[in-house]
């Protein structure tokens, strides 16, 4: 019995023992599992406290970056005391700032090894470029249709060179009742009545080219071409209010050429307009009209020239200024200008047969014109303006005799325009323009293309 009991305990040992073994294997791979896990959280928390000392060695850098600037931006400013009280507080936010992020690391390890870690190093990331982008910002350029604006109502110097071909149709309408003869008894006119009418159609190319030379000084010469088409009509031949006698007289011919200067006394700024200062030269290039012969129709009621003037015959100075303020998008501008004419003297200076000869002196002149204009985009502006000229009388005087008034020759023209401007590119443009008279002596409308192409 015993040794039976004994064989069976010696059976049930042994065959335990494999699971035992089991038991105790199971123990150490699950305590290899908690130890190399242990090593990888060790890893973690050195691996967290290297980003830390990394975060700290960046913020220590961005606070250098932000004091470099505050130096910079210090020492570039003429009031010093001004320039330190604006940037103390900045600095010291900014250092706050840095230190605030310095100081939100997470305290315990454990719960940094569950925080990203990316977030501190991308606030410290946009506090050091926020100062830098705030100071390459730069402020909005002139827009191209703001700039095209300047040039026609104004002047602009940022253009080495500028040609500027130009096409202008203006029609003038013109009638005078001219009754020759007197009035009886209050009530009855014995004599002749006539009514005569000129229109006049004329078309001008000019070729401008304009030449900076730097910020202040810009040169201009101006050379126009006339064709002139003018149409004298008169009624009552026979004193019959039915009959029209006209003629038609027409010529083409270069016009008076002319240089100019100009000279910017004042940059535009904040509280101030841009200031132009301007002196013209005008030659006599063109036909002048002395001299001329008038002829007459078969009834003798109608007298008209048999050429016709494409200049003023004599030479012309003038002078003034320009000024122009920007209020973007818009434009105000103003100009006054003085001109007058040397006197010249002639070999003839009547169309009636024989010669007169004799000095003539066509007197000076006063204009001013303003206007308003602003860009619609980014290539087109639109604008308006007034222009208005007092011209004194002309003189003439007659060999061995004493200047005299010609009658009628003090005039006063006055001229509403509008007007758009196009950027067809980036040097080439079109620039329309449409202007109504609004005294006797202006021409009725006029219409102008400008095409200024700028190098």
């Amino acid at each position: 019995m015993d040794f039976k009991w004994t064989k069976v305990a010696l059976l049930v040992s042994i065959s335990s023992m494999p699971m035992m073994t089991f038991s105790v294997d199971a123990n150490q791979a699950q305590m290899t599992e908690a130890e190399e896990l242990q090593l990888l959280k060790k890893q973690l928390i050195l691996l967290n406290q290297q980003l830390q000392m990394q975060q700290r060695a960046i913020n220590q850098m961005a606070q250098k970056v932000l004091s470099k600037e505050a130096q910079l931006k210090q020492a570039q400013t003429a009031n010093t005391t001004q320039t330190k009280a604006a940037q103390a507080p900045q600095v010291t936010a900014q250092q706050a700032r840095v230190s605030t992020s310095s100081q939100a690391q997470p305290q315990n390890q454990q719960a940094a090894i569950e925080r990203a870690p990316q977030q501190p190093t991308q606030i410290a990331n946009s506090q050091a470029q926020s100062p830098t982008q705030a100071a390459v910002k730069k402020e909005p350029e002139r827009s191209r249709s703001t700039e095209d604006v300047l040039q026609e109502a104004h002047n602009v110097f940022d253009r080495k060179l500028t040609i500027e071909p130009s096409l202008t149709y203006s029609y003038y309408g013109r009638k005078d009742l001219v009754l020759r003869g007197f009035l009886a008894l209050d009530a009855i006119f014995l004599g002749n009545l006539n009514l005569d009418r000129i229109r006049s159609n004329t078309v001008q190319l000019d070729l401008t080219t304009r030449y900076t030379l730097n910020d202040s000084w810009q040169f201009e010469m101006a050379m126009p071409f006339v064709y002139r088409l003018n149409k004298y009509e008169s009624v009552g031949e026979g004193n019959s209010s039915q009959l029209y006698e006209s003629a038609d007289v027409e010529g083409a011919q270069i016009g008076d050429m002319s240089v100019a200067a100009y000279y910017r006394i004042m940059t535009e700024g904040d509280g101030w307009p841009d200031w132009v200062w301007n002196v013209r030269v005008r030659m006599p290039t063109g036909d002048d009209p002395f001299g001329i012969n008038l002829e007459s129709s078969e009834s003798g009621n109608l007298t008209y020239p048999d050429q016709i003037a494409t200049g003023a015959g004599v030479w012309g100075i003038s002078t003034g200024f320009s000024l122009a303020k920007t209020y973007d998008p818009a434009i105000v501008f103003f100009n006054l200008n003085y001109g007058t004419f040397l006197s010249e003297e002639y070999g003839d200076l009547s169309g009636l047969p024989g010669l007169s000869p004799g000095e003539i002196d066509l007197g000076d002149y006063i204009d001013y014109s303003l206007g308003l204009a602003f860009a619609v985009s980014e290539r087109m502006s639109i604008g308006m303006s007034f222009n208005q000229r007092f011209f004194t009388k002309t003189r003439q005087k007659p060999l061995g005799g004493q200047w005299q008034d010609i009658a009628r020759t003090d005039t006063n023209t006055a001229n509403l325009g509008l007007g758009a401007t196009l950027a067809l590119t980036e040097n080439f443009s079109m620039v329309t323009s449409i202007g109504a008279g609004l005294t006797e002596d202006s021409p009725d409308y006029q219409i102008s293309l400008r095409f200024p192409y700028r190098f």
